[in-house]
């Protein structure tokens, strides 16, 4: 059964997303701080968090882009704040699903579903972006922004950043997953190639939630990953 914790400090909102999602079949907690949420997590195992963006003692934004670093755990931000830059931050902080209140159960819970078999199917269910001659991406490292080639600017983590500045030293070469570990200051381990694999998953989830591209980060198998379209590298 897919475990949920929720963080929401409207009680009346909370008793209901529970009550509604358990009907659906889901088991829940439910909290209403980030520290509650954070000591939950710290004793117990969860696949999707549920956190409301105006927390009485953290940002939603800070708390999502602390669950991102999870590899198996999914964020879904339901708030008040429904405006473009709000949405922007929201995936940019690391959410996978960004919802505006009021929500309907059926829907969030339908939501659940597909992002639960999304962090299940893992690099296999990744579309590659085919490449389209003339159209260039660009990756502003210090403004930490990828640029579609559609135009359209997504703000980065630094986790992202790090990934990005790893992958585009040689553009259009394959990198080795190793070079990627290193870059990222991770080790060459299991939780390091988990880490690796949640960073790249997260950025291709935000490509397409935010611009509605495919990112053209393509999977070498075994081996490490291309950046699979046209690109350009401002370093300053």
């Amino acid at each position: 059964m897919t475990r949920i914790i929720i963080a929401e400090d409207e009680v009346d909102l909370l008793e209901l997303l529970q009550e509604c999602l358990s009907l659906l079949g889901f088991e829940t907690v439910g909290v209403g701080s980030a520290l509650a949420l954070f000591r939950e997590l710290a004793t117990g195992s969860f696949d999707i968090a549920i956190v409301d963006v105006g927390l009485p003692d953290q940002s939603g934004y800070d708390i999502a882009e602390v669950l991102s670093k999870r590899p198996d755990m999914g964020v879904i931000m339901l708030t008040a704040r429904g405006e473009t830059e709000d949405r922007i931050r929201g995936f940019a902080s690391g959410a996978d699903l960004y919802f505006v209140k009021p929500v309907d159960c059926r829907e969030l819970g339908a939501a659940i579903h597909s992002l639960r078999r999304r962090l299940e199917g893992g690099e296999a269910s990744v579309e590659v972006a085919p490449v389209r001659p003339g159209a260039a991406w660009t990756f502003d490292r210090t403004r930490w922004i990828l640029r579609t080639d559609d135009a359209v600017d997504i703000s980065l983590t630094s986790a992202e950043v790090a990934f990005l500045e790893g992958l585009l030293r040689h553009p259009g070469e394959m990198v080795s997953r190793r070079s990627l570990l290193e870059a990222l200051g991770y080790a060459e381990d299991e939780a390091g190639n988990r880490n690796l694999e949640a960073i790249v998953r997260r950025l291709r989830r935000k490509v397409e939630s935010v611009a509605g591209n495919k990112a053209p980060i393509q999977t070498v198998h075994s081996r490490g990953y291309l950046f699979s379209a046209a690109v350009t590298v401002i370093s300053a």
